[in-house]
């Protein structure tokens, strides 16, 4: 369901109704010490939202241990943002946000961070029945005009690249996907048999499932954990149920994305915004409260994980779920 950004601005256009609901979503009637979880709560008067665990002696807010913490930004601003990039299907850059808020660039660009990290979802279930796994690469058209220093690496119109695909210095992401399910993703040094294997144990189940690819060499070494069929790309592009359209489909999102709304993006955060475009792949048909949703896992989330070097997708996850 699309998010009505009117609606938002309407009904939370003050601090204090943002505060309220913040605080009926992370607790509901019964305030917890994000420390201890006890319910041993004394509110302070003289600082409205803010709280004293009787039990661990520490004091807290709605937004200790959130993205939201040590934030100066107001939160109708926070939540106008949310419903912005919601929205934008394709992203929506730090620029178009500083524009529509009249916030100033740094602010918008490390809100947009942080609300990405409020993507971040964790799956109780893995994949099953129709799975596809594919790769893909990264990088911007060759420009001869400029050269790069040898350890510069991002993703946009101004790198170097003289090859497409494989065997390219572009970055290598792979990608998992159930068909009418979710999608992962996994920034990779090298597409070796053991890393796209591991990554396929760790997102999806064997049993009643059938795994597509396409005649990658590496993925051979998944026919001893999976039913496994192969498209030859070089024959035709799909054959009944055997193809890879779907996770291409998600890829070309992806690159959309990125050409049209970011322009580029570095080597460094391309994981958090793989994680905003899972987020948006796996939301497509949810008949729910997007919002409201996104604004419950958020609040699950610490602001500093938008600052940490994560190297792939499942670092961030890992780092996120503490796992």
């Amino acid at each position: 369901m699309a998010t009505n950004i009117l609606k938002i601005t309407k009904e939370y256009d003050t601090q204090a109704k943002c505060l309220l609901y913040l605080k009926s979503l992370r607790w509901g009637k019964t305030v917890k010490c994000p420390n201890c979880e006890r319910d041993k709560i004394r509110e302070i008067k003289s600082q409205p939202y803010q709280y004293f665990c009787k039990s661990c002696k520490m004091q807290f807010s709605v937004f200790t241990g959130t993205i939201f913490e040590g934030t100066r930004l107001p939160l109708p601003k926070w939540f106008a943002t949310i419903g912005l990039m919601l929205n934008a299907k394709s992203g929506m850059a730090a620029k178009e946000v500083e524009r529509n808020l009249g916030v100033s660039y740094k602010t918008a660009y490390y809100t947009c961070m942080r609300v990405r990290i409020g993507m971040l979802m964790e799956h109780s279930s893995k994949l099953v029945g129709i799975i596809e796994m594919d790769e893909s690469y990264f990088g911007g058209k060759a420009r001869k005009h400029r050269k790069i220093a040898d350890n510069e690496q991002s993703i946009g119109a101004d790198e170097i690249s003289l090859k497409r695909g494989r065997g390219t210095n572009k970055i290598s992401v792979a990608g998992v996907v159930q068909r009418k399910g979710n999608v992962h993703t996994q920034v990779m040094e090298k597409l070796t048999k053991r890393n796209l294997l591991a990554m396929l144990k760790h997102y999806a189940s064997s049993d009643n499932s059938i795994l597509v690819t396409d005649g990658f060499k590496s993925y051979k070494a998944m026919d001893d954990y999976i039913d496994h069929l192969v498209i030859n790309h070089s024959k035709s592009m799909s054959k009944g149920i055997t193809h890879v359209n779907t996770i291409e489909g998600f890829w070309g999102a992806v690159k959309n994305g990125i050409k049209g709304s970011y322009r580029a993006i570095s080597k460094k955060y391309l994981p958090f915004y793989l994680v905003e475009f899972e987020w948006k792949y796996d939301h497509k048909t949810y008949k729910g409260n997007e919002f409201e949703k996104l604004l419950k896992n958020a609040l699950q989330h610490e602001k500093d994980l938008a600052y940490l070097k994560a190297k792939s997708t499942e670092q961030v996850k890992k780092i996120a779920y503490g796992k």
